[in-house]
């Protein structure tokens, strides 16, 4: 017999599998689910395995297949949920004494489903072997649970099968714990929660890993991984089923479009993706909101459904040691009507949890007893509760259900997981009709990462954590004694996005309406929807603005009105920042507000505004004096700390300062003009580089000069503020340094420090050319992706000596050597200045005057200042 050449079988496999492909494309645009699709697939990839496996055996064996092997098909291959560039997962069951045979087949299955175009994962096992390992390891056993037989022997699979069965169900309870304790591990790594704005359709939570868990403890507990055997043995509830059925196909669906679209496997679904699939798939806008966020919101929907059903299910089937149970029944005690609370839970007696459950004042009740005494509710209590909500016509709440959830509102306690758990029952929007709208709302841009709805959430969690932190904001949070305004201001001060108008004016409105709906007298409406309004003026303030200012400061005490307020604005700004996503909340940022907020608090108490005595001030002044009175250039040094920003005053140690100021000083005794010098920061993994720069006639141009040079040492300006004070600029620039990774070395340093200092000094020197500037590039995104608008804003009105430019706009290479340029072009002065820049967005302000000092007052050269700003925002 003249067996056909392995090259052969290759070619023609892979031939198969584009044929095949495409044809499943066709039909997966054409409008089929995700199952048709998959299993579609999957018999593609069980014909060219077939076809591999017969060629192997033709070539080794004369087309008799070894009697002690068995082709398995395992993972998702064996599932049948295979998606069109999945991996095949591959087992080869050996009998002992075949190891020969075995190596000869699996040595050809490799080699040619590989040149066929195929991801294989190939294992080969005795049956012993395959048993122990999935005892031992949680992703082995997940993978051999999914086992479909493919080739080979029936009978040594049939064996394998039985023993994984049988052995699985006696370790059910050790196999339960391992299975979910490594989704944890993967979910930590994909993202905890079902709500970020790039989810991982197969690993983020509530994806397709999820519903997988389902069928390995279903395995692990009955034998079988079906969803419907799980239905018909009573195990799974009927609803549940039914939601994960059509969850799984729709996330199917979803993961088979990525692979398409991107030709490759492809399970992360990117922002730019997202809109294109909204726009395939036929969604259309509604008011305020686009299509994408339509999209994402049924993922959101979808993805949310499978959680609760996976938690549920897991909680079910996951076993307590019976003496933690014991102990827990033996140590209650009664709280209240048919409640009673043990060392780490409250639950509801058996007999009455039936109609226990169907009243939204009692489950509220139960909710914030559990808050209080920092408790979790028994599962099957909470099982109960969550049957009866779910299944509960929505009406109005009535005063005694309003009243609960305000006293649950009331303590920190485990206040978030109780609103995820009313988020999750729909009652939020009961109590909240508004909150409705946040479900699944997706928040377009790379600044948040996670919806609105949970983003809401995690900013009351955020502030809850600050209940037992030893900080000031931690002694601010405790101080206040009655926190529910803060709260409930924190879970809906978002509630207006996805309207046209302002968000923060829209929610102040639904502030209001919120406020009469829950029966708030009028002192705590007037400050919910106050609270609301005003929840970003400290970021506008403290980022964007010159806390030395008086002005700045006197304006914003005058919003601000009182301490209690002020309190509770800040509060409710470090816990709405540290909501948005890790590392949002920079101990910059927090320095800042923290810095805002004594200034303002100084004020109300001693009526005293920045540049006016400052006991605190003083005392670091005359310290840094201490550490000048035996420099070389003494009275230099001290001229220079007379005219040191108050700002650089409490940005660094007296030591720090004082060692800068010997360094300047000396520079300038010794005729030199400008001095500069960088320290890396370790915390933040960045360089911060400090310019002094003194003008004498050169009033204009050397913040472009220093932006250029930083820009063309292929630096990337991530922070900056520029302060001018008398003849003398202090700039501060935090900058990463992409040839780089960590500290930079000295020689590299000194390199930018006399490319600076070159260009200041030498100012009919042209300007070098860009490299690489200001963002790190790995954070862009394409510009299909851009929707928010380009803003240009001026303002005269704030102060009374400088116009105030604010920049809002995507990041750009270069856009702020750019700025610069403009400005220096113009022939404006530029005072003071604060840069940042988060993910792919700026949003920068700009302290300038005319060249005689005066503000930019016609409205032609504002028109022109506006039109040149704009064209640089717009150039690629």
């Amino acid at each position: 017999m003249n067996a056909p050449s392995i090259s052969e079988v290759s070619l023609r496999s892979r031939e198969r599998l584009q044929k095949g492909r495409q044809r499943c494309r066709e039909q997966h645009d054409s409008g089929s689910g995700g199952f048709q699709i998959s299993t579609r697939l999957a018999e593609l990839y069980d014909d060219v395995v077939s076809d591999v496996w017969q060629t192997a055996c033709e070539c080794h064996f004369d087309g008799v297949a070894p009697s002690g092997i068995a082709l398995v098909a395992t993972g998702g291959f064996g599932r049948r949920d295979v998606a069109p560039f999945s991996d095949v997962d591959l087992l080869l069951l050996v009998k002992r004494g075949s190891s020969r045979d075995a190596e000869m087949i699996g040595g050809a299955l490799t080699r040619d489903l590989a040149d066929a175009g195929l991801q294989v994962g190939f294992a080969m096992r005795t049956v012993g072997e395959a048993c122990a390992l999935s005892w031992l390891d949680p992703k082995i056993f997940s993978s051999q649970t999914e086992s479909r037989f493919l080739a080979g022997s029936l009978q040594l699979y049939t064996k394998f099968f039985r023993s994984l069965r049988h052995g699985a169900m006696r370790r059910a309870t050790s196999l339960v714990r391992s299975v979910i304790a490594a989704r944890k591990e993967e979910q930590h790594k994909w993202g905890e929660t079902n709500y970020l704005l790039r989810p991982n359709i197969k690993c983020s939570r509530g994806t397709l890993r999820d519903i997988q868990l389902i069928r390995w403890i279903g395995f692990a507990r009955y034998g079988e991984v079906d969803l419907e055997r799980l239905l018909l043995l009573g195990v799974l509830p009927s609803e549940d089923y039914q939601m994960l059925r059509k969850a799984y196909d729709f996330l199917l669906r979803l993961r088979n479009e990525l692979h398409f679209r991107n030709n490759r496997a492809q399970d992360v679904l990117d922002r730019p993706t997202q809109m294109e699939i909204a726009d395939a798939w036929g969604y259309a806008a509604s008011e305020g909101m686009l299509p994408v966020e339509e999209f994402m919101q049924d993922f959101f929907d979808t993805t949310r459904g499978v959680r609760y059903a996976v938690s549920f299910f897991s909680d079910d089937n996951r076993s307590r040691p019976w003496i933690k149970q014991l102990g827990e029944r033996l140590l209650s005690s009664r709280v209240g009507d048919h409640m009673l609370m043990g060392p780490t839970h409250v639950w509801v007696e058996k007999g009455h949890l039936e109609s226990f459950a169907q009243s939204l004042p009692q489950v509220l009740r139960l909710m914030s007893l559990a808050n209080h005494h920092c408790k979790r509710i028994g599962h099957r209590t909470w099982e109960a509760i969550r049957e009866a909500m779910l299944n509960r016509q929505p009406v109005p709440p009535d005063a005694e259900s309003i009243g609960a959830f305000l006293t649950l509102l009331s303590r920190p306690g485990r206040l978030a997981p109780l609103l995820r758990r009313l988020h999750e029952l729909r009652i939020i929007e009961q109590l909240i009709p508004a909150f409705k709208r946040t479900r699944g709302l997706l928040q377009f841009n790379a600044y948040h990462k996670y919806t609105v709805d949970a983003h809401c959430i995690r900013a009351v969690e955020a502030a809850t954590d600050l209940q037992d932190e030893p900080t000031a904001m931690g002694r601010r949070y405790r101080r206040l004694k009655d926190k529910t305004l803060l709260h409930l201001a924190l879970l809906i001060h978002d509630v207006g996005k996805g309207y046209e108008e302002d968000h923060s004016i829209v929610g102040a409105r639904i502030a209001e309406e919120t406020a009469d709906f829950l029966e708030l007298d009028a002192s705590s409406k007037d400050i919910l929807s106050w609270l609301v309004l005003k929840h970003l003026a400290v970021n506008t303030i403290a980022f964007r603005h010159d806390l030395s200012d008086p002005q700045i400061v006197l304006s914003f005490a005058k919003e601000v009105g009182s301490i209690r307020r002020l309190e509770l604005l800040i509060v409710h700004a470090v816990a709405d920042l540290a909501a948005v996503g890790p590392d949002t909340l920079t101990s910059w940022k927090l320095n800042l507000i923290e810095d805002l907020y004594l200034r303002t608090r100084r004020y109300f108490e001693t009526g005293n505004l920045p540049g006016e005595q400052d006991a605190k001030l003083d005392r670091i002044r005359d310290e840094i004096a201490k550490l000048l009175r035996d420099c070389d250039a003494e009275p230099v040094c001290s001229q220079l700390l007379t005219e040191l920003p108050l700002s650089l005053l409490r940005r660094s140690s007296p030591e720090e300062i004082g060692q800068e100021l010997v360094q300047v000083g000396k520079a300038f005794a010794a005729g030199q003009r400008s001095r500069c010098f960088g320290a890396y920061d370790s915390e933040a993994h960045v360089v911060r580089y400090t310019v002094v720069f003194r003008q004498g006639k050169q009033r204009i141009g050397a913040f472009a000069r220093v932006t250029a040079a930083l820009a063309a040492s292929g630096l990337n300006i991530l922070r900056a503020e520029i302060e001018t004070v008398a003849d003398v600029v202090w700039d501060e620039f935090w900058v990463s340094d992409p040839d780089h990774v960590g500290e930079p070395p000295e020689s590299r340093v000194k390199k930018v420090c006399e490319s600076v200092r070159h260009l200041l000094e030498t100012p009919d020197a042209p300007l070098p050319p860009q490299r690489q500037t200001w963002a790190m590039t790995r954070n862009r995104e394409p510009e299909t992706v851009k929707l928010l608008p380009t803003k240009v804003e001026l303002d005269n009105e704030t102060l009374k000596r400088y116009t105030i430019l604010s920049v809002f706009a995507y990041d750009q290479d270069g856009l702020l050597s750019r700025i610069a340029a403009t400005f220096f072009q113009l022939r404006l002065e530029l005072h003071f200045a604060k840069i940042d820049t988060h993910l792919d967005q700026i949003a920068d302000v700009f302290y300038l005057s005319e060249i005689d000092g005066s503000q930019i007052r016609s409205e032609e050269r504002q028109e022109e200042l506006r039109q040149a700003i704009l064209s640089v925002l717009e150039k690629p």
